[in-house]
């Protein structure tokens, strides 16, 4: 069965800018920045052509990005548009601060603060191996927003002022609230353009500006298939609250950086329609129940893109609370959230030894019969020590120890995660078996 990424070739096309297949309806949508007759096109830009010539049935939809008519050529989607002026209230100063305000790198111009509080994991820095990190501890808190908003894109140093509100509202060095901590690099084929600060958690607010004082209800991390055709609403700092229906669920798209990054193809997005203009990158997106499910980065007139918030949080290691840590009876879903992420149906799991639990089982893609794919194995420890992990024939060692100044709960310091490459038999159907064995090393 193919997946989006079999469809990556008409990112090639004129006008394309993203992809996004439909396993279930067999149905691609081609996002593009301008839409034009079959007969203004030449063979190898036409994109219902350039799919028939592979044999395949597939239904195609090309869905206009909503660039301006007199634009010719390609035309990318692009974090680069002009900062319009912020929505009331939005480029004020903040104390504590708020999610959806104005905030950026003190060299940039200006975004929007993001999640928080995002707790470090033990493994950020070590096997969380697609992100750059400064000196931290795992426990820490950082407030996250994009790359490109609080790393420049890659260019900045760890350490740098993140200001709010940002310079172009108005921010300077006295309206610092943070360094730059952490990042997942921009590159080609990335999922997440994301970034952390470093917090003071007394001038920090865990609320989200604009909208209801419960939410975060909970993180979405499973199930994003399910999302095409739902409502999602965001707070940011150019256009407030807005909403938008989710047209796309695994989208690969391509995004104009600037810069030594030019033309950069980020995987696994989701896409909606317009609720976004320049300077609400960063904004954290969420379901119309209040779940938290991705951090917007680029947009058009017509559509917005948004890293799901499960990749946000493998790939930069880290876990999204839902409210301050220590808040609640320690039984509330604000405090810590467990959970599975499951590739289609279910992932059967066997796991020995009473000293080292299962958190999450994450595949980075939907598993194809006859190949390898990446998979984050999380686990927690009873006590620190050291420990053994088997997943299919590789087995791996490890020290855990507790993370942070704060004793409680244990479990919030004990957790390691490793990456993994698990073989999907030739004869697999509709899942796969995973199994996993592990436990203390005496």
């Amino acid at each position: 069965m193919p997946t989006t990424q079999d469809f990556e070739y008409l990112l090639e096309c004129r006008n394309v800018i993203g992809v996004d297949y439909d396993e279930g309806e067999d149905r691609v949508r081609v996002f593009v920045s301008r839409k034009l007759p079959p007969d203004a096109l030449d063979d190898e830009d036409d994109v219902e052509r350039r799919v028939q010539e592979t044999g395949a049935e597939t239904t195609v939809d090309v869905v206009d990005a909503g660039y301006d008519e007199d634009r010719e050529g390609y035309e990318p989607l692009s974090i680069l548009e002009p900062i319009p002026e912020a929505a009331e209230d939005r480029s004020d100063r903040h104390r504590p601060v708020p999610a959806g305000v104005s905030e950026s790198n003190a060299d940039l111009t200006a975004g929007t603060g993001g999640p928080y509080p995002a707790r470090i994991e033990n493994d950020a820095g070590g096997d969380a191996s697609e992100a750059v990190w400064d000196d931290v501890e795992a426990g820490d808190l950082v407030r996250l927003s994009n790359n490109h908003v609080y790393a420049r894109s890659n260019e900045a140093d760890l350490g740098e002022s993140i200001l709010q509100p940002g310079p172009h509202d108005g921010g300077d060095q006295d309206d610092a609230v943070g360094e730059l901590v952490g990042y997942v690099p921009i590159a080609d084929g990335v999922r997440v353009d994301v970034a952390a600060r470093s917090v003071e958690r007394d001038r920090e607010s865990a609320s989200y500006y604009g909208l209801d004082e419960e939410w975060p209800t909970a993180v979405r991390r499973e199930e994003y298939g399910e999302l095409r055709g739902e409502t999602v609403t965001k707070t940011g700092r150019t256009t407030g609250v807005t909403s938008a229906t989710v047209e796309a669920t695994s989208a690969s798209v391509s995004v104009e950086f600037g810069g030594e990054h030019g033309t950069v193809t980020l995987r696994d997005q989701l896409i909606t329609g317009y609720m976004s203009e320049g300077g609400d990158s960063g904004s954290a997106v969420f379901l119309e129940d209040g779940a938290l499910v991705g951090l917007l980065f680029a947009g058009s007139a017509e559509q917005t893109i948004c890293n799901k918030i499960c990749n946000v949080e493998r790939k930069l290691g880290v876990e999204i609370l839902t409210g301050e840590p220590g808040e609640g009876d320690g039984d509330d879903e604000r405090d810590a959230t467990v959970y599975t992420t499951t590739f289609e149906r279910s992932v059967e799991v066997a796991l020995e030894g009473a000293a080292l639990d299962l958190e999450s089982v994450t595949f980075e893609d939907r598993p194809r019969p006859g190949t390898q794919v990446g998979a984050t194995v999380a686990v927690s420890a009873s006590e620190p020590g050291s420990y053994w992990l088997e997943i299919g024939d590789e087995r791996r060692s490890f020290e855990i120890e507790q993370g942070g100044d704060d004793p409680e709960p244990v479990r919030d310091g004990l957790r390691h995660s490793i990456e993994a490459e698990v073989d999907v038999p030739d004869d697999s159907s509709e899942t796969v078996d995973v199994t996993i064995t592990g436990g203390r090393i005496e």
